[in-house]
């Protein structure tokens, strides 16, 4: 681990001890650990070797968290305010955000290419749960005996219901919510309030786990919420430099022209509340995966036990409602305008749902907000790419902030305190 030691030398660590402690035993044997090491040392900077000794222990570290070490604060002496990146992005959390944002960009074409319509959207949803179970339930015990057996020991249905079944519970919610908007808004305000769960997200980390953002981080986020909205038309390059912004009538289609003027009770108020449900659920998604028993959940049994919470719900809707026992008893029942090549999507999404469980798990519930709006941007890059279409100047400016503030997102941690 790479440690700053402001503007003393290694040999002052070692100075400083007897003048600056009053205890200088194990300040010493601390400064002896780091010397002890392979080290290289350029000015104000000691870079030490993955391996360490301290009194006769041997460890290893494959950390590259860099500090910023206040000698003072290393030897007993009073606390000191460090840069440190808690959140570095591993191989496993960048993996598991490409993989989500491939997911995310190949999801419309293969619904709209293989699935009907018609077909019961509950139905769909049913088999999705399904899907989804049966491939983490292979994946929990592909991890072998040990980890599953590990798993299995610690789990409670309490902690169950409460770990998975509520966040489950939000979502279902969301979804209600999320489509009762988009019925009651206008598609540019339904964008753009729809991009807010990236920040409501960051929110519930902070309030639920203590995950602070950063000035610069926070700007990151605004940013990235901007080329959302930017990219996908809510906003322009030259409405943001004109007093007054023309509607070009031509370019409103069927749906924009019979869906109700946007309202605030049941247009915005819904959005807004689904974005701050998905941001609580997506932070006790997160909690449960890390944090868990202190070592947190595995993400395939957590996929699992939301599938169970979420086909519980939707067996309940289904029967307790009169369409819902109606499609039912029609026949080919919830299979109705089902093609054989109908499972293809179905099973796309439900990796999804076991993708976003990993990326709670290994970059957080803020930063698969990254991973979306990544997947947009690739979803628009295809689109042109397909149909011989060049990218607008929107659209390629959305494509550089995003860029930006994945940047400044990762190069800009919040401070935190060592004693």
């Amino acid at each position: 681990m790479p440690l700053q030691f402001g503007s003393h030398s290694p040999l002052a660590a070692f100075t400083s001890v007897a003048s600056n402690v009053h205890n200088p035993l194990p300040a010493a044997k601390f400064a002896f650990a780091n010397l002890a090491t392979t080290t290289s040392y350029v000015p104000n900077t000691i870079t030490t070797a993955t391996t360490s000794r301290i009194v006769g222990i041997s460890s290893y570290s494959s950390s590259s968290t860099a500090l910023n070490v206040n000698p003072i604060a290393i030897m007993g002496g009073a606390a000191s305010t460090v840069a440190a990146n808690t959140d570095t992005l591993t191989t496993a959390a960048i993996t598991t955000m490409i993989l989500l944002a491939v997911q995310y960009c190949a999801q419309p074409p293969l619904t709209r290419k293989f699935l009907d319509s018609r077909a019961n959207k509950k139905g769909i949803t049913m088999v999705e749960e399904i899907v989804k179970f049966g491939i983490a339930s292979f994946c929990f015990l592909g991890c072998g005996k040990d980890i599953v057996m590990s798993e299995i020991k610690g789990w409670t249905l309490s902690s169950s219901i409460l770990l998975a079944g509520f966040p489950a519970l939000l979502y279902a919610t969301q979804g209600v919510l999320t489509y009762l908007g988009y019925q009651n808004t206008d598609s540019v305000t339904f964008n753009g309030l729809n991009q807010t769960k990236t920040l409501s997200a960051a929110l519930w980390c902070y309030l639920l786990m203590g995950k602070r953002q950063s000035v610069v981080q926070m700007v990151a986020l605004t940013i990235l919420l901007l080329s959302a909205m930017l990219f996908q038309g809510s906003i322009s390059l030259s409405g943001l430099f004109q007093k007054k912004a023309t509607t070009d009538e031509s370019n409103v289609n069927g749906v924009e022209k019979t869906r109700a003027h946007t309202s605030l009770s049941k247009g915005i108020l819904p959005c807004l509340t689904a974005a701050f449900i998905s941001g609580l659920a997506g932070a006790l998604s997160q909690k449960g995966v890390q944090m868990a028993g202190g070592k947190g959940r595995s993400p395939y049994l957590y996929t699992m036990e939301l599938s169970v919470y979420s086909s519980i719900s939707l067996l309940i809707s289904m029967f307790a409602t009169k369409n819902g026992r109606k499609a039912l008893s029609e026949e080919g029942s919830i299979f109705k305008h089902w093609t054989p090549l109908s499972i293809i999507p179905i099973t796309v999404r439900a990796m999804g749902g076991l993708l976003t469980a990993m990326v709670h798990k290994h970059a957080g519930a803020t930063r698969k907000g990254f991973a979306l709006i990544l997947g947009l941007i690739l979803t628009g890059v295809t689109q042109a790419l397909i149909e011989g279409e060049s990218l607008s100047a929107n659209e390629l400016m959305a494509m550089v902030l995003v860029i930006l503030s994945t940047y400044l997102h990762i190069s800009f941690p919040p401070m935190v305190t060592v004693m």
